[in-house]
């Protein structure tokens, strides 16, 4: 089965066929006269927030009406319950377990890790206290929120596919549940922050052919090949002006003493700058978020009314720590071989793409926020945001993967305007595979982002590893 055949059959699964499978066991329709039944509350509520993140119950309307069923935004309020839930739960759980790849990008440095080259991280999603039975949330002192859903991803790079969506309790780590306990293929390399990587971690991936990229923790101590123990700060201190890039085996860990190469590669004097400036620039106290957070328009203030200043605090960065900011460093244990200390750091820089991931997914796909403080609709609508993201990221896949430039902001663009096209299919008025593929067709223009010097592209250091640090 061709991909756009796959992606056709894993649409029509989600938005028609398990919805009206799930309708009676998930308790949403116990009347055979329902109208609004399980298929089209789920077409309504993944269609509508797919094109617009912030609709409200009018604006879904709109997209119950195309499908040819006419009812009051009451009606489709009283929808939102446990059930609605608990019927968009069991979908995304399902979907989160598909796997669509896309069109393998052609990069050479991803060539020596035949098993994939993997990003992983995560968000947590703050939710109304009511909710804590469902998801426990991490707590955080008097007024904070006692729900709270940790969601992570796990990103191949070379075809796109997510090998999974996990959710857990906020009050998880990011090393507790599935998303940790999955393992990685053998002849894999995971490019992840230091906090899925423990010593012990970091020693049973090297013994079992799984390689992996990480930061380094400011507080690091490490031998040297002649026995020394040092800390980072003092290391640093000790190499030669003139020294540019740093390339050495050492053995991290004061009682580990885990073999791992660290690489330190000098940055230019206008991004030292840069770096200073940012860790000591002058921040906002926000106020401390309750848990339920809506879009649209804010109440409208008083004649006499002032804003409130919020109060402001300045970072306060150590001497050691101010002495790394001339430096990028990284740890891996990917022979020099395989990979030079350039195209190590080029495939680190990789990791900032699974952090617009979450941007892109909170900042457009609006996933922390709704526009009710009632907290089953609240919970129906994060789950129903996620499933159309996913789908989202499946159609993408198809349509611009293959292309190293891509930009997933602009393809999303593209989504959001050809969404609407999906109803004819549900309808019957035109094949699934036809919708899909002028969808993705529509993805192959100006869906790129563009080359820029300053700093430069992540597809251009991966395509010149030359370029970076500058």
């Amino acid at each position: 089965m061709d991909s756009l055949a796959r992606l056709s059959e894993l649409a029509q699964r989600f938005l028609v066929e398990r919805p009206k499978e799930l309708e009676r066991t998930s308790g949403f329709v116990q009347r055979t006269t329902a109208q609004l039944d399980g298929p089209k509350f789920v077409q309504m509520c993944v269609l509508g927030w797919m094109n617009n993140a912030s609709a409200s119950y009018s604006q879904l309307n709109h997209v119950v009406a195309t499908l040819d069923l006419h009812v009051r935004n009451q009606a489709i309020e009283e929808r939102f319950g446990p059930a609605s839930s608990k019927l968009l739960r069991h979908l995304l759980e399902e979907a989160a377990g598909q796997l669509l790849q896309g069109q393998a990008v052609e990069t050479p440095l991803f060539e020596h890790f035949p098993g994939g080259v993997f990003l992983q991280d995560g968000s947590v999603i703050s939710l109304p206290t009511e909710l804590s039975t469902s998801w426990r949330g991490s707590g955080g002192g008097p007024g904070a929120s006692e729900s709270g859903v940790r969601i992570q991803a796990r990103w191949e790079m070379r075809c796109g596919g997510l090998h999974g969506l996990w959710m857990q309790d906020a009050r998880s780590s990011e090393r507790q549940g599935p998303a940790f306990d999955e393992p990685y293929p053998q002849d894999s390399l995971r490019i992840v922050d230091t906090a899925y990587l423990a010593y012990a971690d970091m020693r049973a991936a090297s013994l079992s052919r799984r390689f992996w990229i990480t930061g380094v923790k400011a507080n690091m101590l490490f031998s040297d090949q002649q026995g020394r123990l040092w800390n980072l700060t003092e290391w640093l201190r000790s190499l030669p002006a003139d020294e540019q890039v740093v390339d050495v085996w050492v053995r991290a860990g004061k009682r580990e003493q885990v073999p791992v190469r660290l690489i330190a590669l000098r940055l230019p004097k206008e991004v030292i700058q840069r770096r200073k400036k940012r860790a000591k620039r002058e921040v906002e106290r926000r106020p401390r978020s309750k848990g339920v957070q809506r879009c649209g328009r804010r109440a409208k203030r008083g004649p006499g009314h002032h804003l409130r200043k919020r109060a402001r605090k300045r970072h306060k960065v150590s001497a050691s720590k101010e002495r790394q900011f001339e430096w990028l460093l990284v740890l891996t244990n990917v022979e020099s071989h395989v990979l030079s200390a350039r195209q190590v750091v080029a495939l680190m820089r990789l990791r900032w793409q699974i952090e617009l991931f979450w941007k892109l997914w909170k900042q457009e796909g609006k996933i922390d926020t709704w526009r009710s403080s009632k907290p089953q609709r609240i919970l129906t609508e994060l789950y129903a945001k996620l499933l159309g993201l996913l789908m989202e990221h499946w159609v993408t896949l198809e349509g611009c993967w293959a292309d190293p430039r891509r930009s997933l902001f602009k393809a999303r663009q593209v989504i959001q305007w050809t969404v609407s096209w999906l109803v004819l299919a549900i309808r019957g008025e035109v094949a699934w595979e036809v919708v899909l593929s002028v969808m993705c067709s529509s993805m192959g223009s100006n869906c790129w982002t563009d080359r820029r010097q300053h700093p430069p592209s992540t597809f251009q250091q991966l395509g010149d590893p030359k370029l970076c640090g500058s």
